[in-house]
C-alpha cells in the first residue's frame, strides 16, 4: 500500500507539473502593455522637424504608458532608410516610427528602390502636427524679400542653391514647384535632415533652404535667419509677420509638412489599441499643444482612418506633381 501511495503522489505531481508549466506561455504571452521601455526611430537626423516634434510627443507618451520612450535617430534616404528598417523589426508595439509626408508618402512616390506603402505595410498611431515650409535666408543675406530672390535667380540661372531634407521631402517639392511657377532654376543640395542644412546654410554653402519652419525657428528667433515666405496660403502663430507665398502673388500646389507615428502593420490589434487611445490623450492635450505650437507647429487630432485617407490624397497629389515636374523614378 505504502508503495501505491507513493506512486500515486508522483503521478499527481507530474500532472500538476505540467499543467503550471503549460500555463506560463499563456501567462506571458497576456503580459500587459507596455511591461518595458519602448523604442521609437525618428526618420531624420536630430535637430530637425521630425526630430523635435518626435521627442515631445515621445515625452508626452512616456508619461501616460508608465515606460520610458527613447527616441533614436535614423536618417537617410528622404526618411525611408528608417521605414524599411522597422518592417524588419519585431511587430510587438516596443517599436514605433517617427516619420514625415517626406518619408511616408513622397519617397514611395520618387525613389527607386523604395516599396513600402504608408496605409497597407503600417500603421498610423498619431497625427503629430503639420506646418508650412519655409523659404529661408541668413540673417545677412542680401534678399530682403522673395521677390528679391526671384530676380537674383533670373539674372544668374542655376547659380543660387538651396537646402533641403533630402531628395523627394516636401522641402523639394515644393522648391520645384517654386523654380516652375516662377521660371526661375535653382540647385538643390540635398541633405538627412534640416538638423544638417541648418548648419549649412549658417556657415554660408547654401543661399537659402526650403523645409518646416520648425527647423529654423530656433535661429530665427536668435537673429540669425529670415524666412521670407511661407509655401502655400497659411502662416504661423510662431511667425505672424511672414506673408505667405500665395499673398506674395506666388502660385502653386504647394504642400505643408506633417509628422506622424506609426507601427508596422500586423502589430496585434489590442497594442494598437491601447496607444492610439494614448496617443489621443496627449495630442488633445493642452500641454502637448501649447509645447508643439512653441515650436512653430500645428496640432490638430486625427483619428487614424482620417489620417490614412489624409495620406492617400497627399499621395494622390504627390504623384501628380512628381509626373508633371519629372520626379518620379522608374522603378
Amino acid at each position: 500500500m505504502a508503495l501505491l501511495h507513493k506512486r500515486i503522489l508522483l503521478a499527481l505531481g507530474l500532472v500538476l507539473g505540467i499543467s503550471f508549466y503549460a500555463s506560463i506561455p499563456s501567462a506571458w504571452s497576456q503580459e500587459k502593455y507596455p511591461s518595458r521601455p519602448i523604442e521609437m526611430v525618428v526618420a531624420f537626423p536630430a535637430g530637425g522637424f521630425a526630430d523635435v516634434t518626435g521627442r515631445i510627443f515621445a515625452e508626452e507618451m512616456s508619461k501616460l504608458l508608465n515606460v520610458p520612450i527613447a527616441p533614436i535617430n535614423k536618417g537617410g534616404a528622404t526618411g525611408s532608410l528608417a521605414a524599411t528598417s522597422m518592417l524588419r523589426s519585431p511587430k510587438d508595439g516596443y517599436n514605433l516610427l517617427v516619420n514625415t509626408l517626406g518619408g511616408m508618402v513622397l519617397a514611395p512616390v520618387t525613389l527607386k528602390d523604395v516599396a513600402y506603402d504608408a496605409n497597407k505595410d503600417f500603421y498610423p498611431v498619431a497625427f503629430i502636427t503639420s506646418a508650412p515650409d519655409g523659404l529661408t535666408v541668413r540673417a545677412e543675406s542680401p534678399y530682403k524679400t522673395i521677390h528679391d530672390l526671384i530676380e537674383a535667380a533670373k539674372k544668374s540661372p542655376g547659380k543660387l542653391s538651396y537646402g533641403t531634407a533630402g531628395t523627394g521631402v516636401g522641402g523639394h517639392f515644393n522648391a520645384v514647384i517654386f523654380s516652375q511657377s516662377t521660371g526661375i532654376k535653382i540647385k538643390h543640395v540635398p541633405y538627412k535632415g534640416g538638423g544638417e542644412y541648418v548648419p549649412a546654410l549658417l556657415g554660408g554653402h547654401l543661399d537659402f533652404v526650403v523645409g518646416t519652419a520648425i527647423a529654423t525657428l530656433p535661429h530665427e528667433n536668435a537673429g540669425k535667419m529670415r524666412t521670407l515666405a511661407l509655401m502655400g496660403r497659411n502662416r504661423m502663430k510662431a511667425l505672424p509677420t511672414v506673408p505667405s507665398s500665395s499673398e506674395q502673388g506666388i502660385k502653386g500646389d504647394f504642400l505643408d509638412s506633417w509628422a506622424g507615428c506609426f507601427v508596422a502593420a500586423g502589430t496585434p490589434k489590442p497594442i494598437i489599441d491601447t496607444l492610439v487611445a494614448v496617443a489621443e490623450k496627449v495630442i488633445k492635450s493642452k500641454e502637448f499643444s501649447s509645447r508643439i505650437e512653441k515650436t512653430g507647429g500645428v496640432v490638430q487630432y486625427l483619428p487614424p482612418a482620417e489620417f490614412q485617407s489624409m495620406i492617400e490624397r497627399d499621395k494622390n497629389t504627390a504623384i501628380g506633381i512628381a509626373r508633371k515636374e519629372g520626379l518620379v523614378q522608374p522603378k
